[in-house]
């Protein structure tokens, strides 16, 4: 594997493990660890994140590069993956991110060498995801991957170039709001609704996500993402009780992993489809009935 690789790591040894022995298949020259520090006031936190840093220390056994950084306190998601990110594209120009609860295909590593390489220069080209929780819809198409404005982070590459957009606090929300620039994300107005609301309240700070910032980054500066059409990466951590944003049960985003076929089959337009992005939305987001039930909800003021 040619591209850097940075795992974010924090308190599970045994997904870092398993994701260790899947990064060592692909064995990338460079890599880079960020484990962030334990909470306080979380008995038994400080022995989960020296275990996990034990497991780097026995896993990495192939010839590559290694760089560290742990950290002594918590950070928290936003900042820590902020940071984190900010450090790894401070000394790569491109490179793969991958967290400890996303167990990739090999195949996913293959696809981000190659179109990181392809997109290098493509400003339009901001993120690769290797995610698609869509891929009943996408699966037997003809080309390898689509175009969409979501930009899916479980497995996930991109370029400095596009990091240096990251907007964390996202400034100039309330003028993309106004100007309708959510509509280039999709055509249901409840969809739309929903996605501004999330991003007000990660602007507010109601929530701890850097994700939904960089989401915003992407569509706000036009930006473009890539979604393999089969579902290259599955979350073997969603739903589990020390899950840190994604302990309630959802079965289909433990979509199981395949492998894509080489050489790779480009599209010919570099466009988003409209009813592909609703299902990317449906499948992401929400589903359609549960979107009403939070639309009703919100304007019962019941829901964030």
């Amino acid at each position: 594997m040619h591209a850097p690789v940075l795992l974010l790591l924090f308190n599970r040894p045994e997904h870092t493990r398993k994701v260790m022995e899947r990064l060592r298949m692909a064995a990338p020259a460079r890599v880079y660890i960020h484990a962030d520090g334990p909470r306080a006031g979380k008995p038994g936190e400080a022995q989960k994140t020296e275990a996990v840093r034990q497991v780097v220390a026995e896993q990495i056994d192939w010839p590559c590069d290694v760089k560290t950084l742990f950290r002594s306190e918590n950070m928290g998601l936003r900042n820590g993956v902020k940071n984190a990110l900010d450090w790894f594209f401070e000394q790569e120009p491109y490179g793969v991110v991958i967290e400890d609860d996303c167990m990739p295909d090999l195949s996913f590593f293959t696809l981000c060498d190659d179109l990181l390489m392809r997109y290098a220069h493509d400003e339009r080209i901001m993120h690769i995801g290797g995610s698609n929780l869509a891929e009943a819809y996408t699966k037997n198409m003809s080309d390898s991957y689509v175009f969409t404005r979501f930009s899916f982070v479980w497995g996930w590459a991109s370029w400095r170039r596009a990091w240096q957009k990251m907007n964390i606090d996202l400034e100039g929300l309330a003028d993309f709001e106004q100007s309708g620039g959510i509509k280039m994300l999709t055509n249901d107005p409840l969809a739309q609704f929903y996605m501004l609301n999330k991003f007000r309240v990660t602007q507010r700070r109601e929530n701890n996500s850097w994700a939904y910032a960089w989401f915003y980054s992407i569509l706000k500066n036009h930006g473009l993402c890539i979604v393999p059409t089969l579902n290259l990466v599955q979350n073997t951590g969603v739903g589990e009780a020390d899950a840190t944003h994604t302990r309630g049960a959802n079965d289909s985003a433990r979509l199981e992993a395949h492998t894509l076929t080489f050489p790779l089959k480009h599209p010919d337009i570099q466009e988003p489809v409209p009813a592909l992005e609703n299902h990317f939305f449906y499948t992401s987001q929400k589903k359609q009935w549960r979107l009403w039930l939070w639309y009703f909800l919100k304007k019962m003021n019941l829901a964030q």
